[in-house]
């Protein structure tokens, strides 16, 4: 049985559809985009389609690829093969909730989403009403606030960032109460969370969700760097831990939010204590990119049972070797 899926790669929010991409958005996004075309392509029988920005690669090897101009649109380019196309996975980021209102533009068409329920997506791309849905279901986190309530939080270090930002773009580090209470009191940063500064081993979870339920595909380590005020991701390594370690804690939020479905990304700090969630990244995260190599199998093909089936598999096999995911470099080994 043949499938056409169109793989909507969509990163140009936040004000930057006429200006240069950022090199390191640039790169994330085509090495999570190279690795669902390729696993996809092996599909038997599936034709992969991709919309892809102009500034970026021309092309996509393994993929038909049609490229959005300046003077058009992504949705003008979809409604001219929209008709061909049976499924569509949507890559786009949170932020200024971009990835919700694509779902939502595409959600009543005669083609499948490969995404999560959109309002479980709406949820997830809001970093402190997650933080206080999830409280409700005691999910162990970090604490939140907003600009207004600082003086709940404890610590000596603590963090900044954009309330629906993605990764650590625009995450601050503040050395003290002094740098906390001055950047809280900033009107431009309304729109950011608070949180202490909580040292530990940065992770993230690759899970693979139906309706309340979820395999843990792979437990990674996150490569995050301290450079002066900022945080900066540069990579991970997946499989890096044992899945069973997490088994409990990922069965707790993917309860708590049944919407979610297909691959879903966890980011997480390890204390000597606890496991403490940070955020959810409803989409495919940079993790996907070793994601394949690691467990020996093709992930596109559970995510695509999930939809068929309407459940998740039975069974999914454990990571082989880590696999290092290297952004700087833009490779995976």
């Amino acid at each position: 049985m043949s499938m056409n899926i169109l793989i909507f790669e969509y990163i140009t929010g936040g004000g930057l559809a006429d200006q240069p991409l950022p090199a390191s958005l640039a790169k994330e996004g085509d090495m999570i985009l190279s690795a669902a075309v390729n696993d996809f392509n092996v599909l038997p029988g599936c034709n992969v389609f991709v919309l892809r920005d102009h500034r970026l690669n021309s092309s996509v090897p393994g993929a038909h690829t049609v490229i959005v101009e300046p003077d058009d649109s992504y949705g003008n380019k979809l409604e001219a093969f929209a008709d061909k196309v049976h499924s569509m996975l949507i890559i786009a980021p949170e932020n200024d909730d971009i990835l919700c209102a694509l779902c939502k533009r595409y959600s009543e068409q005669s083609f499948e989403l490969l995404n999560s329920e959109l309002q479980t997506i709406k949820l997830t791309s809001h970093k402190f009403a997650t933080y206080q849905y999830l409280l409700a279901h005691n999910i162990p986190q970090i604490p939140t606030c907003l600009a207004a309530d600082i003086g709940s939080l404890e610590g000596e270090q603590f963090v900044m960032k954009p309330e629906d930002g993605v990764g650590c773009a625009n995450t601050y580090l503040l050395a003290g109460r002094l740098e906390l209470q001055a950047a809280a009191s900033c009107s431009e940063n309304g729109r950011n969370i608070f949180q202490p500064y909580i040292k530990g081993i940065h992770a993230s979870l690759s899970l693979l969700c139906w309706e309340g339920a979820c395999h843990v595909l792979s437990c990674n380590e996150q490569r995050v760097q301290e450079e002066g005020e900022f945080l900066r991701w540069t990579g991970c390594i997946v499989g890096a831990f044992e899945n069973r370690l997490f088994t409990n804690f990922a069965s707790q939020i993917v309860q708590a939010l049944p919407g979610l479905r297909g691959y879903i990304g966890v980011d997480v700090i390890i204390t000597e204590n606890e496991i403490l969630l940070v955020e959810i990244n409803p989409r495919l995260t940079t993790s996907y990119v070793g994601l394949g190599a690691a467990l020996g199998i093709n992930p596109a093909q559970l995510i695509v049972q999930c939809f068929t089936d309407q459940k998740l598999p039975e069974t999914v096999p454990a990571c082989q070797f880590p696999i290092e995911v290297n952004l700087e470099e833009g490779y995976a080994c």
